[in-house]
């Protein structure tokens, strides 16, 4: 997404959304969060450290390549997001808005979303995640349909943005409103800015991605959200995803999830799918539904759960987390830890902050939020600002005079020494438009 702005808009909030105040992030709290809900039962993680692995992306600005040379290898100038999904036997990073390189998606257009994967096994990137940091792949066309190489010899092809596929007698246009392309040259299935993937997971051997729906074209405020299935996931064809139903809308206050569900982050745990949604764009709490897998290519038979009440029902309910400030949100269960955790942008007032929250279960409670990375941080400014954003040098990643972080997404394996406990995550920058892989690190009491 081609996030906005400065750090003094992010302090509080993306454009005019301004969050409420809420418990207040801090540095290994186990106090809870769920309307009132008994406290947890065990000690809850301590945080120690964070530290950036890697720009994914690109180096010291958009056009200097890492060692993924995407620039080159998929015509790829910048992208943000990065969405974690594992196969059987490949893990997916699924990109937002996508710039290219040389003679395609430039500025002024609307801009298709590229899918990303490790050259790795999601095993061996489980153990060393750095892995991609070098051995980072993106879907591409065919080099005869590419338009790249025939502007720039160094480009080898163009990336291919995800395609979506409308549901049986009914139009693209309900779900896309704001098309890549510009002016007349708009593709009607390819999501453009601001319709992105906002989570994914595996089952059945398909990936399921939902996706954000924004008002117009002049209008990109996310309004709707909808599920897609990606049903023979490969690195070798054209990312398409057959659209399966709508999940939930705030045009008219008739969504059927309330409004609350927007962006949602996914995890699969037994027979269900736990959705975890938020409405108003990093304005809202975060809301808790499920639905069972063996019905989840139909639409409707959603439960909501109402954490004041600790009870499921197919009505609305109170958040399972409370503070108003989240939009995109990444929860995982982890099975060797026997944790949940939620993995975050907390935007409160005077703050911008990447917050964890624990969880025994999707229900919760939750605890308070520890803070992992903070736009308010001198020691993280100063590992990670450079101004301008042409020279972003070693472990500098976003210009902060232009922008702060936004976009944390958990990768789907937590490495655990019996002591301390380490997650993956990526980190995305508008200024440079980039993708950087961090890990947090936690100690287990």
């Amino acid at each position: 997404m081609l996030r906005c702005a400065p750090l003094f808009a992010l302090v509080v909030g993306c454009g005019s959304h301004a969050p409420a105040a809420g418990d207040a992030a801090t540095n290994g709290s186990a106090t809870s969060d769920g309307a009132g809900r008994d406290a947890h039962s065990r000690a809850q993680p301590l945080f120690e450290h964070a530290a950036e692995l890697c720009k994914l992306l690109s180096a010291r600005n958009t056009s200097d390549p890492t060692a993924n040379a995407v620039q080159f290898h998929a015509n790829v100038l910048g992208a943000d997001l990065g969405i974690p999904v594992a196969t059987a036997d490949r893990l997916y990073l699924l990109f937002g808005d996508t710039i290219g390189f040389a003679g395609i998606w430039g500025g002024g257009q609307s801009h298709p979303d590229a899918v990303g994967y490790g050259l790795d096994t999601p095993d061996a990137i489980a153990v060393d995640p750095s892995l991609l940091c070098s051995r980072l792949g993106i879907i591409t066309l065919a080099p005869g349909a590419s338009i790249g190489p025939t502007v720039d010899a160094r480009v080898q092809a163009d990336f291919a943005g995800a395609v979506m596929i409308a549901p049986q007698g009914e139009q693209l246009a309900t779900y896309i409103h704001n098309p890549a392309g510009a002016g007349a040259q708009r593709f009607a299935n390819l999501p453009g800015d601001f319709e992105v993937p906002s989570g994914a997971f595996a089952a059945n051997g398909s990936i399921y991605v939902f996706y954000t729906t924004v008002v117009s074209q002049t209008d990109v405020t996310m309004k709707a959200s909808y599920l897609a299935r990606w049903t023979t996931p490969s690195a070798a064809a054209i990312p398409a995803y057959q659209i399966l139903y709508p999940i939930d809308e705030r045009f008219d206050g008739a969504g059927a999830l309330g409004g609350d569900f927007i962006n949602i982050s996914a995890q699969v745990e037994g027979d269900y799918v736990y959705l975890f949604g938020t409405g108003a764009y990093r304005a809202s709490a975060v809301h808790l539904a499920r639905k069972r897998l063996s019905a989840l290519d139909t639409p409707g038979g959603f439960e909501r759960f109402d954490a004041a009440t600790a009870t499921w029902s197919a009505t609305g309910g109170a958040p399972i987390i409370t503070p108003a400030g989240y939009g995109e949100t990444s929860v995982r269960y982890y099975a060797n830890l026997d944790r949940w955790v939620l993995l975050g942008e907390e935007l409160l007032p005077g703050s911008n902050r990447i917050v964890a929250r624990f969880a025994d279960r999707p229900e919760g409670p939750w605890s308070a939020g520890m803070i992992v990375n903070d736009m308010a941080d001198p020691q993280f400014l100063a590992a990670s600002c450079c101004t301008p954003d042409d020279n972003c040098q070693g472990t500098q990643f976003l210009d902060c005079d232009r922008t702060g972080f936004y976009g944390s997404y958990l990768l789907p394996a937590a490495h655990d020494d019996g002591t301390t406990f380490e997650l993956a995550y990526t980190l995305s920058s508008f200024a440079p438009y980039n993708v950087a892989l961090f890990t947090a690190t936690f100690f287990q009491p």
